[in-house]
C-alpha cells in the first residue's frame, strides 16, 4: 500500500515560506495573508502541509503552541520530529508511506489521530494519549491480527474508530470481535454501533468477556491501591513525616537481635519481648498525633506559600499597569507624530522628532525607576516569607523533636523491662524452674548470661541509633527544604529582573531606531 501523492518530482522539504503558507488562519484572502506574516511562528495553533511531496517531518521546531497538524497526502515514511508539539490535539497523517506507529511518545493532548492510507501492520505506539484519543482511523492499512485490536481496549475515550480496507475486516468475526472488545465506540468503520449489535457481540464471546473482566477488575484493584499508597507517600514527603509511620516495624525487621531474642523462652510464650504490645500501642498513638501535627503544618506552608504569591502577583501586576500606561501612550504620541510628519516643513518635523528621542529616554528612565522599586519589592516580601517560613519550620522542627523523645522514652521503658525479665529468666533458668518451657535455640541463649545481656545491650542500641537517625533525616530535612525554597526564590528574582532590564532596552532601542529611521528620511527628501 502507498501513498495517495505520486510524484516524479524530488521529494521537498519545509521550508520558511512553505511553513508560513500553512499557518492556517481566518479571514479574507488579503486578509490572512496579512495575518500570516504578522503571526510570529510560536503563535501558530493549526498547520497544513498536506500535497507538498515531503519525504520527512522535520524543521517544526519553531511552531511551540500548535493544536492542529496536517501532513496527509506526502511520501512521509517515519512519524518523528514532533516531541516538542505537547499542545497538539489533531493529527493527520493520512496518504503517505509509514509502517510503523512510532514517535508520539510526547503527545499527551492528542484526541484525533488519521493514520489512514498507510502500510501500518501493527497497532502500537499510542500509549502517551490512551486516556485523551477519541477519534483514530487506521483504514487501508496491513492489519492482520484481529486479536492485535485488543491493545485498543484500555482507551476509554475511543468513540470512533476506522479500520476499513484492512485484511482484518475479511474475518466474519471481526465486527463482533471489535464490539465485544472495545468499550464506548460510537462509530466503527463509518457505521453508527447499535446498543443490540453490541449486546449479541458480547454474548458471542461470554466466557472470554467474563474471564477478561474479572482480570480487568483485579488489576484495577491493584493500581487503585498503587494510586493510594503514592498518593500518600507523597503526603508524607509533602509533609516531611516519610518512614515514620513503620518506623518501629522496619527497626525490628532489619535488627538482627530481635531473631534471636523475639522467641525467648518459646514462640508460643515470648515473654522476654512482651513488652513490645505496650511499646506498638503507644507508639501508633504517638504516630496519629505527630501527623496531625505535621499535616497541619504542611496546610500552613500552602497558605502562607499561596497568600504570599497573590500578594507579589498584586504588587507586580500593579507596576506592570503603570508601566503599560506610559508605553501606551508614548506608542500613541509616536505613531500621531510620523502620520503628522508629511504636513510639516523639514525644520518642524525634525523638532518634532527630536522632542520623541527624549519623551523616549524619559519612558526609559521612568520604566527603569518602575522595575528598581519592583525588585525593592520583591526583596521585602521575600524577607518576609522567608520570616513567615521560617516559623512554620521552626515549629515542625520542634515536633519532630518532640515525637521523637517520647519514642526513645517509650524505648527505654522497653529495654528496661527485657532487661528486667532476662534477669528474671536467667534466675528460674538457673533454678530449674524453666526446663520443661524453654525451646533448644533459648537454651543455648539463657546458658551464657552475658551472651544474653549483650544481645539485649545491641538490641536497643541499634533501637536508639535508628530513632536518632531518623530524627536527624527529618530535622536536616526541614532546614535543606527551606533553603531550596528561598534560594529558589532568589533565583527567580534574579531572572526576572534581567528579563525586565532586557525587555526595557529593546523596547527603548527599538522606539529609537523607529525615530532615527524617520530622521534619516527627511534628511534624504531635503
Amino acid at each position: 500500500m502507498t501513498a495517495a501523492l505520486q510524484s516524479n518530482n524530488e521529494p521537498d522539504v519545509v521550508s520558511d515560506k512553505m511553513s508560513l503558507m500553512a499557518i492556517q488562519v481566518e479571514g479574507t484572502a488579503e486578509g490572512v495573508e496579512e495575518k500570516r506574516r504578522q503571526m510570529d511562528y510560536k503563535d501558530a495553533e493549526s498547520l497544513s502541509f498536506s500535497f507538498k511531496n515531503l519525504k520527512r517531518i522535520d524543521y517544526l521546531a519553531p511552531f511551540q503552541a500548535l493544536t492542529k497538524l496536517q501532513l496527509d497526502n506526502n511520501v512521509i515514511s517515519t512519524v518523528e520530529n514532533l516531541d516538542h508539539l505537547v499542545n497538539l490535539t489533531w493529527l493527520d497523517l493520512s496518504f503517505n508511506n509509514i509502517t510503523k506507529i512510532e514517535g508520539l511518545d510526547k503527545l499527551t493532548k492528542l484526541t484525533d489521530l488519521s493514520l489512514y492510507n498507510n502500510s501500518i501492520s501493527e497497532v502500537e505506539g499510542m500509549e502517551s494519549f490512551m486516556s485523551t484519543l477519541t477519534v483514530l482511523s487506521l483504514g487501508n492499512n496491513l492489519l492482520k491480527d484481529l486479536e492485535g485490536l485488543m491493545y485498543l481496549r484500555p482507551f476509554r475515550e475511543l468513540r470512533l474508530i476506522n479500520f476499513a480496507g484492512n485484511p482484518i475486516c475479511q474475518d466474519p468475526e471481526y465486527r463482533s470481535y471489535v464490539l465485544s472488545h472495545i468499550k464506548h465506540l460510537k462509530y466503527l468503520d463509518y457505521r453508527l454501533v447499535q446498543e443490540e449489535a453490541v449486546l449479541q457481540a458480547k454474548e458471542q464471546y461470554q466466557d472470554e468477556m467474563i474471564e477478561l473482566e474479572e482480570k480487568e477488575e483485579e488489576e484495577a484493584a491493584v493500581a487503585k491501591s498503587e494510586r493510594e499508597r503514592r498518593t500518600k507517600e507523597e503526603l508524607f514527603d509533602a509533609a516531611n513525616m516519610s518512614g515514620v509511620e513503620d518506623l518501629l516495624e522496619n527497626m525490628l525487621t532489619k535488627d538482627p537481635e530481635y531473631a534471636k531474642l523475639r522467641y525467648i523462652p518459646n514462640q508460643e510464650r515470648p515473654e522476654l519481648v512482651e513488652g513490645l504490645e505496650v511499646f506498638r500501642d503507644k507508639f501508633a498513638v504517638n504516630v496519629e498525633e505527630f501527623k496531625d501535627e505535621m499535616l497541619k503544618q504542611l496546610t500552613r506552608k500552602t497558605q502562607e506559600q499561596a497568600e504570599w504569591q497573590a500578594v507579589l502577583d498584586g504588587a507586580l501586576a500593579a507596576k506592570d499597569a503603570d508601566a503599560h500606561t506610559l508605553i501606551t501612550a508614548f506608542d500613541k504620541e509616536r505613531k500621531h507624530t510620523f502620520r503628522s510628519l508629511p504636513e510639516l516643513e523639514p525644520p518642524e518635523a525634525e523638532q518634532k522628532l527630536r522632542a520623541l528621542h527624549q519623551k523616549n529616554d524619559h519612558l526609559y528612565s521612568r520604566l527603569m525607576e518602575f522595575e528598581m522599586q519592583n525588585v525593592d519589592i520583591v526583596a521585602d516580601l521575600v524577607g518576609e516569607f522567608d520570616r513567615n517560613y521560617s516559623a512554620i519550620v521552626d515549629g515542625n522542627r520542634r515536633h519532630i523533636g518532640n515525637f521523637f523523645t517520647q519514642t526513645r522514652e517509650l524505648e527505654d521503658r522497653y529495654y528496661e523491662g527485657v532487661t528486667a525479665s532476662a534477669m528474671g529468666m536467667l534466675e528460674k533458668f538457673a533454678g530449674g524452674e524453666m526446663d520443661e518451657m524453654v525451646s533448644e535455640d533459648s537454651r543455648t541463649i539463657l546458658q551464657d548470661k552475658d551472651t544474653l545481656m549483650n544481645a539485649i545491650q545491641a538490641h536497643h542500641d541499634y533501637h536508639t541509633t535508628t530513632i536518632d537517625g531518623q530524627e536527624d533525616k527529618l530535622g536536616t530535612g526541614e532546614k535543606k527544604r527551606l533553603d531550596l525554597l528561598i534560594n529558589g526564590l532568589r533565583t527567580w528574582e534574579g531572572k526576572r529582573n534581567r528579563d525586565r532590564v532586557a525587555e526595557i532596552c529593546a523596547l527603548a532601542k527599538r522606539n529609537r531606531e523607529l525615530v532615527e529611521r524617520m530622521l534619516e528620511v527627511g534628511d534624504e527628501q531635503e
